[in-house]
Order: structure tokens, then C-alpha cells, then sequence
């Protein structure tokens, strides 16, 4: 008996340790410090009482540890802050200074550009336009911060609202791409879950199906990298018109671990 309670308390502390060796560290035990930089500006473009206008509005969640910093460049400049007037210069630009510098920048090219085709005759609402963004943060698979970006560009009457996802490495302080999370020659199988999946949700159910409800039409099924690695699944954000026909706006498919951890390298 004495032995047998021994084997138990040997093989409790082995599970213990086993799962010890798998967890991952989450955000606050990484010691990650966030912030959310707030900044906001409305330009005219004449001098009038009526005139059109420019408005900036942006809420963007910063890592502020500095060993992240060299990330934040990188995420920042990977489609976040667009137009992407930072690929103008490579070095390291802090995301204050990026979302202050990209304020004045894009109030700059709308008065160069509107400031020809304006007059006071003109279509004031025609001539205003808005860029807004706001973003979101959740913890994903094995210690990865999937970090979501909104954005909404308005140009006149004319509005256009689209994701970008992105998903940080934390304990290698990179950003994922597709190629870092699967196994190569992922792309043919993964179009196929990813098939599967998007008939499921749409209910269709063949591929003709898919294709006659204006589905993927005139591409190939791909897997997007606008992505994330959620707890339970990967989750691929097509933007509204990518896919599909912009009516049907955004399309987001969730592919669960468990249909694909043959091709995850991970």
C-alpha cells in the first residue's frame, strides 16, 4: 500500500511537471506594459466658414517595454498606419512620433491635393474626408499578442472600413508570418479547410456552390495573412471585396487547431 501511494504522489508530481514545461507565460508575467496612444486633428482646407475638412482620430495600443520597440516599428509600418509614409525612412521611428508624423503628413498631401480641385462652388462634402483608427489586443496561441486593427477612411459620402490583423511573437519579439506558423507545402491543404470552413458558415455546399454565390471568383481558395492565432483556432480576415463581392463586406473564417495541427509547426 505504502508503495502504490508512493507511485501516486511520483506520478502527480510528473504531471505536474509536464505541464509546467508546456504552459506558456502569459502578458503579465512577461512583464508587458501597454498603453493606448490617443491623438486627434481636424484641418480645413480653406480659409471660409464653409469650408471642407480633414479629420484624423486614432487610438493605437503600444507595447511600451523597450526591448518591444524595434516590433512596434515593424508593426506599425506593416499596414497599421496607412498610407504607409514611413517606408520613406527606415530608421526607427517611436509611435508617438509615427502617429504625430503621420497626422501631418496625410492633413498635408489632403490640402495639396484638394486644394486644385476645390472651389467655393464646389461640393463641400465631396471634398472631406476622415481617417479613423481604432485597435484591440487579446492573447492568442503560446504566448502570441494577436493585435487587431480598424480602420475606417471616409471620402466624402463614400465610407470604407477594414481589418488588419497581425499577431507578435512575444518571447521571440517578431511578427508571425504564415510561413513562421505552418509546415512548407501548407498552402494547397490549408485552401482546402479553408474551403470547407467557408462553406460551412456560408451554406453552401459544394465548391460550385461557393463559387455560383460569388465566392472566390476568378482567384484561387488562399489562406490571407491577414490573420490570427487565437486559443482555439486561426482566424482569416478577408477585407470587404477581397473574396467575395463588397456587399458581403468583411469575411472572417475560423479554422480550428485540430482540423490542421498536421500542417502547424507548432
Amino acid at each position: 500500500m505504502r508503495k502504490y501511494i508512493l507511485s501516486l504522489l511520483l506520478l502527480a508530481v510528473l504531471v505536474f511537471m509536464a505541464a509546467g514545461c508546456h504552459h506558456k507565460p502569459t502578458m503579465r508575467e512577461m512583464g508587458i506594459v501597454l498603453d493606448t496612444l490617443c491623438a486627434s486633428s481636424v484641418a480645413t482646407l480653406t480659409d471660409s466658414a464653409g469650408s471642407p475638412t480633414c479629420e484624423v482620430d486614432i487610438e493605437l495600443i503600444a507595447l511600451q517595454n523597450k526591448e518591444y520597440a524595434p516590433v512596434m516599428d515593424s508593426l506599425i509600418r506593416s499596414g497599421i498606419l496607412s498610407p504607409e509614409y514611413l517606408s520613406l525612412t527606415d530608421h526607427h521611428i517611436a509611435p508617438r512620433e509615427a502617429i504625430d508624423s503621420f497626422i501631418k503628413r496625410y492633413i498635408s498631401d489632403y490640402r495639396t491635393f484638394y486644394s486644385g480641385l476645390f472651389t467655393d462652388e464646389g461640393d463641400t462634402a465631396a471634398a472631406s474626408i476622415g481617417w479613423k483608427l481604432r485597435t484591440s489586443i487579446e492573447e492568442g496561441l503560446d504566448s502570441t499578442l494577436c493585435y487587431r486593427a480598424r480602420i475606417n477612411h471616409r471620402q466624402g459620402t463614400i465610407s470604407t472600413d477594414y481589418t488588419v490583423c497581425r499577431n507578435i511573437d512575444l518571447p521571440h519579439k517578431r511578427i508571425l508570418k504564415l510561413e513562421d506558423v505552418f509546415v512548407r507545402g501548407y498552402e494547397r491543404p490549408l485552401s482546402d479547410v479553408i474551403a470547407e470552413q467557408l462553406m460551412k458558415q456560408s451554406g453552401n455546399k459544394t465548391l460550385f456552390d461557393l463559387h455560383s454565390n460569388g465566392y472566390f471568383l476568378g482567384c484561387d481558395i488562399y489562406p490571407t495573412s491577414n490573420f490570427l492565432l487565437g486559443d482555439g483556432g486561426i482566424t482569416f480576415v478577408y477585407v470587404a471585396g477581397e473574396i467575395a463581392n463588397r456587399e458581403k463586406g468583411e469575411i472572417s473564417v475560423e479554422v480550428k487547431y485540430s482540423k490542421i495541427k498536421h500542417l502547424l509547426r507548432r
